[in-house]
């Protein structure tokens, strides 16, 4: 039985940004091999929507157009020199350098493009009863009185029985505020992490780097799926953290910091420039890239706005001594 929800959307996603992920999607699908007439008729009816559509459009293109340009120097590149290398020996000849800032632009544009393409989130959503786009939060109160405050970018699904209450994160991160019910315990399911509570208050973070269990009230056992599974049991101000196959690893939480993300905040205390990144780039549509690896450790001490990331870019800059270059409204590079 699934739990009738009351939703209060705490922060909105920009249309717009929606727009811009269906043109990237668009542009891929019009290049594929089997696109049909049918595609091509769907595309041309979704074009003529609204001038914002139009706009989205032109804003892809205008990215691939900027993925291209330095794509094709390399490939000169490759084949003058392939050419030069069978050719009788000769003075160098003094070309036109690629700097190493354009290459990893072209590498990284693609990246964040197919990210952008490829991102599970629509298909996440199709599994799921609630689900958050980029930057948005969402309040879902379950019929057992159970509160979930879902993160940006988040995906569940919610099974409520009669004996037990299931939640599985397929992706992102929920504070759980579960109603008390020794009798009917609330479970979590997260990749193959269980979390097993009867009424506590913790967060559960789910993504490519592995599943974080956070406790702020109460107590909480996690463990593994399998019948022989270790149960690791966290109090207020612990987490444990599981990557691939390895055993958790229990630390010290500080919560103010962790959980900061409810008051719409992120909060890092030297913080590598890397981390900073890709946490900044869960909350907004697009992407920052760092084009030069020697920044990636640099520590960062800072708050940001969850509302107010557009601006995250300029204040690295400073804060950091480094440039940032914005490319189009969804592509800033910091080298």
């Amino acid at each position: 039985m699934l739990a009738e929800p009351v939703i209060d959307s705490q922060t909105t996603p920009d249309p717009l940004d929606d727009l811009f992920a269906e043109a990237n999607a668009w542009f891929f699908r019009l290049r594929a091999d089997d696109v049909s007439e049918t595609d091509q008729r769907n595309f041309l009816l979704w074009l003529a929507t609204s001038p914002a559509h139009a706009q989205a459009w032109d804003e892809a293109q205008e990215l691939f157009m900027l993925l291209e340009l330095p794509a094709q120097e390399i490939l000169q590149s490759q084949r003058s020199a392939a050419t030069n290398a069978v050719e009788s020996p000769r003075p160098p000849v003094r070309r036109h350098r690629i700097g190493p800032a354009r290459v990893a632009i072209a590498a990284m544009l693609c990246v964040a493009v197919l990210a952008a393409y490829l991102k599970p989130s629509l298909l996440k959503a199709l599994q799921s009863d609630f689900a958050t786009a980029t930057g948005e939060q969402r309040v879902v109160t379950l019929s057992d009185g159970s509160r979930l405050l879902l993160n940006t970018d988040t995906a569940i699904s919610v099974d409520i029985q009669e004996s037990r209450r299931t939640v599985r994160l397929l992706d992102g991160e929920v504070f759980f505020e579960v109603s008390h019910a020794p009798q009917r315990p609330f479970i979590v399911i997260a990749g193959n992490i269980h979390t097993k509570v009867t009424g506590t208050a913790f967060s559960v973070k789910h993504g490519e780097d592995g599943v974080t269990v956070t406790v702020a009230e109460g107590r909480v056992e996690t463990g593994g799926d399998s019948p022989d599974r270790t149960v690791t049991p966290l109090t207020p101000g612990q987490s444990a953290r599981y990557r691939a196959e390895q055993a958790a690893i229990v630390e010290t939480a500080d919560l103010r910091r962790t959980l900061a993300w409810r008051q719409g905040q992120l909060v890092f205390v030297q913080t590598p420039l890397e981390t900073v990144v890709a946490e900044i780039n869960r909350y907004r549509p697009g992407r920052l890239l760092i084009a030069n690896p020697r920044l990636k450790p640099l520590p960062v001490t800072a708050v940001f706005n969850v509302n107010g990331l557009d601006e995250a870019a300029t204040m690295l800059e400073r804060s950091l001594g480094i440039h940032s270059q914005k490319l189009t409204d969804y592509l800033v590079l910091l080298d």
